[in-house]
């Protein structure tokens, strides 16, 4: 993460980014993803964790989209 900020694009993909974190240190990255995204980066996250999906729709407004069916689809007010 410190070499993809140090380098700052302009975009940010990160894959299962807390998959093997603890809550509180998911939340820490999660909050240095929100702010890298607030400094104008564009940030994708690819997870299965549905509540850091939810976490995340509290602090920034984004789109959520999942992948069934071998098709890309906006995920429903559910998540």
């Amino acid at each position: 993460m410190a070499r993809a900020v140090i380098l700052s694009p302009d975009l940010i993909l990160a894959d299962e980014p807390t998959g093997n974190l603890d809550w509180d240190m998911s939340m820490r990255l999660l909050q240095l993803l929100v702010e890298l995204n607030r400094s104008g980066k564009s940030v994708l996250i690819a997870t299965h964790d549905l509540n850091l999906i939810r976490a995340a729709k509290t602090m920034v407004s984004a789109r959520v989209l999942r992948i069934a069916g071998k098709s890309l689809q906006l995920a429903g007010a559910d998540l």
